[in-house]
């Protein structure tokens, strides 16, 4: 997609807005009304209730709803999040471009060092992060829903699908969900290789991962499931003017460390992370890895990478999920605690 403007900002606050009006069972609003609560929204605590806010000619009966066109959209966001929940194979029959599926990995990296482990603890936190990514995943739907409501045709639009979703992801985490987590920007690296078709997946997995800390057994874990995301693309057509295929995978995993370095009295602090790795992939180059021709053909196999690492701040987190929660039921029928257990894939040893 082009670059996010400020316009396009306006936009996608504007239904968030809009959402978390409905959500919470308030009527339809005139545009006036909606940016004085856009205003507030920026300045106000995560449990604010901005829904109260009305313009002067609302409160005198002058004002004309001007905000009727959401149940479209609303209607567009209940597809999109609940086809995220369906296997890619599922999605690309339906004629929709997958997005990878978030991951947690559920053991806390660094506890087999503790030897007293608190694993309810342990538990609380890869909850948080299944919670935190399904709402990334639900700004990044918005943002699509606001930028592209038309969507894709994937029979003609594959790479343009693809690289508006990766992009989405990380501009909903850079954006919105700074306000829940710590971060600091990636850099990009670049790799070229000339290399057997067959030996491109093991090349990509042997830096794909580089900076986020996975044992091999988790990455082998990851990697399966990786593995069967790309799989499903294989019919997709990806012609067209854009020379990169862009990807954004979520990976949220929880490092533990005994802050009193006293084994028998330990203080345990959790630092639930999300690392978004984002592929920027030669477009051509990743047609030809996905195809079952000849393995044995030598390509150019070029690919760039960032890694940004994205710390939850848990009690920021908990003061906006129940408004999150809410938009949640809204969106799709269902608790944020039943639907990340549908959109998100666990991994343990």
């Amino acid at each position: 997609m082009a670059t996010l403007t400020v316009e396009d900002a306006a936009g996608i606050n504007a239904f968030v807005q809009q959402l978390q009006n409905a959500a919470k069972g308030a009527p339809p609003v005139d545009e006036e009304t909606l940016a004085l609560q856009l205003l507030a929204s920026t300045q106000a605590d995560g449990d604010f209730d901005t829904s109260q806010i009305r313009s002067l000619a609302a409160t005198t009966g002058a004002a004309p709803v001007a905000m009727g066109a959401g149940d479209d959209k609303f209607a567009r966001l209940a597809e999109l999040m609940m086809g995220d929940t369906k296997t890619p194979e599922e999605q690309v029959s339906q004629g929709k471009a997958p997005k990878p599926q978030p991951v947690v990995i559920e053991d806390a990296i660094g506890a087999d060092s503790i030897a007293r482990f608190d694993q309810a603890s342990a538990l609380k936190n890869f909850g948080y992060l299944k919670d935190a990514q399904s709402v990334c995943q639900l700004f990044t739907n918005i943002m699509l829903v606001q930028t592209k409501p038309d969507g894709f045709d994937i029979t003609k639009d594959g790479a343009e699908a693809f690289n508006t979703q990766a992009s989405l992801a990380y501009k909903s985490m850079a954006g919105p969900m700074a306000a829940v987590y710590n971060f600091q920007a990636g850099e990009f690296v670049k790799h070229t290789f000339e290399i057997p078709k067959g030996d491109s997946h093991e090349k990509l997995l042997s830096t794909m991962f580089d900076g986020v800390g996975l044992d091999p057994k988790h990455k082998a874990e990851v990697d399966a499931k990786i593995t069967n995301f790309t799989k499903a693309l294989k019919d997709i057509k990806l012609d067209g003017p854009h020379s990169t295929v862009d990807f954004a995978l979520r990976i949220g995993l929880c490092p533990v460390t005994n802050i009193t370095a006293d084994e028998a009295n330990p203080i345990l602090a959790f630092e639930p992370t999300t690392f978004l790795i984002y592929l920027k992939m030669d477009a051509d180059a990743f047609t030809k890895t996905i195809s079952k021709n000849n393995k044995q053909e030598k390509i150019t196999f070029s690919y760039s990478q960032a890694v940004t690492k994205f710390e939850l701040n848990v009690d920021r987190f908990l003061k906006m999920r129940p408004k999150y929660n809410e938009m949640f039921e809204l969106a799709t029928g269902m608790s944020l605690d039943k639907y990340r257990e549908m959109l998100n894939a666990s991994v343990k040893k």
